[in-house]
């Protein structure tokens, strides 16, 4: 079954945004020194978000046990990975990681990178997601895990809405778009393995780029490019959730019963 947090919903929420704040806080505050020392500080604001994450929601985990995956869905999780494998590989993601690696700001890529990892996904696959799900418990509301993935990828999609500050307003929109459907994704790993850690795993794997310590947005590309990857990783997706809250709530009842 889903596991109650400590917090209510509400006050998840909160301590969401107190977190984002503070993280908006200290980014100002240190934006002016040597990149070395701005990534660490940011990595270990990551690493206490972290932890007073299952401080305050009391786990890692969303269910007491992981959810026993039925033939039909292994197949469907197959059909999910392979969506992303392939968008993966459409990004060159073994070219990527050696130059990222024979860069001469190696270690601060990778630090930002650990930061995106475990900031992010502490903030929102922890406590935002965990809100959202808690609330559809509380209502006995169907589809909860489909719900409270959409629900927290879309505020995933717009936390990236602050980097409208740049010029490159195209490349931001495009940016959000497809944040959300890496949040659906990253909810499915989530929910799958019943932990924190493998998403916070992939998303530095994504976000460890050779680049990434300019902080600039990348440029725009063909809108048709965006739509047709992302677009089949957001169908698989659902259809992914979908059913895994069918399984969870068809496991759920024969427990009830037994």
């Amino acid at each position: 079954m889903i596991i109650k947090s400590r917090r209510s919903w509400i006050e998840q929420i909160v301590m969401a945004i107190f977190f984002l704040i503070v993280y908006v806080i200290e980014m100002l505050a240190f934006q002016h020194t040597a990149p070395i020392v701005f990534s660490t500080i940011q990595l270990v604001y990551g690493l206490i978000v972290f932890a007073f994450v299952y401080l305050e929601v009391g786990t890692y985990k969303v269910t007491t046990t992981r959810l026993k995956l039925t033939t039909n869905l292994k197949v469907w999780f197959a059909i999910f990975a392979a969506t992303v494998i392939g968008m993966l590989l459409l990004e060159e993601l073994p070219a990527t990681v050696v130059t990222t690696l024979t860069t001469r700001h190696v270690v601060v890529n990778t630090l930002i990178a650990l930061t995106a990892g475990f900031f992010e996904e502490s903030l929102v696959r922890g406590l935002v997601f965990s809100a959202f799900l808690q609330n559809a418990k509380n209502h006995r509301r169907s589809l909860k895990f489909t719900k409270a993935a959409i629900y927290s990828s879309l505020v995933f999609g717009g936390l990236h809405m602050m980097n409208m500050s740049q010029d490159n307003i195209e490349g931001v929109v495009q940016q959000v778009v497809y944040t959300v459907v890496l949040g659906l994704l990253l909810v499915v790993i989530r929910v799958t393995t019943n932990t924190l850690i493998w998403p916070i795993a992939l998303h530095f794997l994504i976000d460890w780029q050779p680049d990434i310590a300019s902080g600039a947005v990348p440029d725009a590309t063909n809108w048709l490019v965006i739509i047709g990857v992302f677009g089949v990783i957001l169908v698989a997706s659902v259809i992914y959730l979908v059913k895994f809250d069918r399984e969870y709530e068809k496991q759920q009842s024969l427990s009830t019963i037994g």
